[in-house]
């Protein structure tokens, strides 16, 4: 029997066995996003069938195939939080303030101005850097004189800080 033969053969088998208790699996961490269930669902029985397809041998498949199920549904959750907090900076630039007329708007610069009153130097430094002039964090290091890996260290800081403090200016 070929690789291949052996591992579609593999493969049918656990799908049979197992599919619904995958399903059921991830439906229970995922209860409102069905469609991203089938999607982890599919995913984790590709990684089933693409080993069996490399030869490799698993000893327990349910095992296998429900530690897969849960890395990918916590990555899932993981990616679902990060999109959720990414804020860019053109998704502020229309927004009103609570000071002015409904009809007003801030201008980007007026936001900018107070999102770096709002800040340390440092931060308001870093703020000017990657969002008002767009540098990479390779540019911000030379600039910063301090390495990259410390750069998107404090620009992740920085972005926690900035969602907190627009929170505070859309109050």
């Amino acid at each position: 029997m070929s690789d291949k033969s052996r591992a579609d053969k593999l493969f049918k088998e656990a799908y049979k066995h197992y599919y619904s208790d995958i399903y059921r699996f991830c439906l229970s961490y995922l209860t409102t996003d069905s469609s991203s269930v089938d999607d982890i669902v599919q995913e984790t029985f590709i990684v089933l069938y693409n080993k069996y397809l490399s030869g490799e041998e698993i000893s327990y498949t349910k095992t296998f195939l429900l530690k897969t199920a849960h890395n990918l549904v916590l990555k899932h959750i993981r990616d679902r939080k990060h999109d959720n907090k990414n804020i860019s900076i053109d998704e502020i630039i229309e927004i009103p303030s609570q000071d002015e007329d409904i009809d007003e708007k801030l201008s980007f610069e007026e936001y900018s101005r107070q999102i770096s009153d709002a800040l340390t130097q440092r931060d308001a430094q870093l703020f000017r850097l990657r969002y008002l002039e767009n540098k990479t964090l390779e540019e911000m290091a030379r600039e910063l004189n301090i390495s990259q890996a410390a750069v998107g260290t404090r620009v992740f800081r920085l972005r926690k800080r900035l969602i907190l403090i627009l929170e505070e200016l859309l109050k």
